[in-house]
């Protein structure tokens, strides 16, 4: 089975999921409380300097991989790539990290603030990419 991937959209709608995850966590957004709920006071620069380089490859391949389900599941309407990526955060990212989350004792508001993101992030991107078809 043959498929095109439109990669300037692909390319743009990942830079949008990176601001979305990037600015969630801004002091000024959830950063000061995630710092709260993770009993920390502050983290070095460097750490932040790191995980946002990490962020911007890892985000284009979350919508990378959004694109070729939506694809694949021959979604071509707004209303079902809502629910696929409803379902494919559901399925993957809450399970896993309610899985994190509980082994790890870290408690229901920190998986809310650490995890909510992610399905925005999904719901946006989906949306985006199927409108831009």
């Amino acid at each position: 089975m043959a498929f095109e991937i439109n990669w300037i959209a692909v390319i743009v709608v990942a830079l949008i999921y990176f601001a979305i995850h990037f600015f969630w966590y801004f002091p000024f957004a959830f950063g000061n409380l995630w710092l709260k709920l993770v009993g920390k006071e502050s983290e070095p620069k460097s750490k932040i300097i790191r995980d946002t380089i990490i962020m911007i490859p890892t985000s284009f391949i979350t919508v990378l991989i959004i694109d070729v389900v939506m694809i694949l599941a021959g979604i071509t309407e707004i209303g079902p790539a809502l629910l696929l990526n409803l379902l494919l955060w559901i399925g993957f990212v809450a399970t896993i990290g309610l899985n994190q989350t509980n082994f790890n004792d870290r408690g229901l508001k920190l998986f809310l603030l650490e995890y909510i993101f992610y399905l925005i992030g999904f719901l946006v991107a989906g949306s985006i990419l199927v409108v831009w078809k």
